[in-house]
């Protein structure tokens, strides 16, 4: 997959606040196709500004070097895979269980997500060398996940009077069992998009059948 080459018409004098920002999006667009595309090492921030259309001078102003400029893609992904998982993890149900599918699902149907599955391949060939990173993603999906479960976990407990003594606990396992069947299975090719989220469910079922021990 080859980057999407966006010429910004060079302009004389300072850029207003609109264009600069449009040359910042771009930037980081661009940039990340580039990533995903290639992986880290093999990109170049020249590569970068040309398939931008910009000066190298004007990428270095912005970013004073690659690996800050994939810290910036990283968090910007992370900032939109936040706000849409801020609009998927608020469900309809009243039902302790079916908001805890919704929840299994959603987390399925995430991890298999092409862009998000391509980010973790890249993430994961340089953590060594952005170990901060890697880390602020796992928080973000993972540790977000875990946050919304347990915390309707504990609500639920409270509305129906029925004690909830883990909350976090049950929420780890839940987010655990299906983020660890997808890393184990995703390698050997036979995981779907459906059979990772019938396992979800099947998760869900589970749960739902030890709510005394919660």
């Amino acid at each position: 997959m080859a980057a999407t080459s966006v010429i910004l018409e060079p302009k004389r004098g300072r850029p207003s606040a609109a264009r600069a920002s449009a040359i910042d999006r771009v930037i980081l667009q661009t940039a990340r196709e580039l990533f995903l595309a290639e992986g880290f090492d093999p990109v170049s921030m020249e590569q970068v500004a040309s398939a931008v259309g910009i000066s190298k001078g004007t990428l270095y102003a912005r970013h004073s070097s690659k690996e800050e400029l994939f810290a910036a893609v990283v968090h910007d992904a992370i900032a939109e895979w936040s706000t849409e998982g801020g609009k998927r993890t608020d469900p309809a149900h009243d039902d302790i269980g079916q908001r805890l599918r919704h929840y299994a699902r959603t987390l399925a149907d995430a991890l298999m997500r092409p862009d998000i599955l391509m980010f973790q391949r890249v993430l994961l060939s340089v953590r060594h060398r952005f170990p901060e990173l890697a880390k602020t993603v796992s928080d973000i999906g993972y540790g977000h996940m875990v946050e919304v479960i347990a915390a309707d976990l504990a609500a639920a407990g409270r509305s129906d009077g029925t004690r909830v003594e883990d909350a976090q606990g049950v929420a780890r396992m839940v987010v655990a069992a299906i983020s660890g069947y997808h890393l184990h299975e995703m390698p050997n090719g036979r995981l779907s998009a459906d059979r990772l989220r019938k396992y979800a469910d099947r998760t869900v079922d589970m749960v739902m059948a030890a709510r005394p021990a919660w």
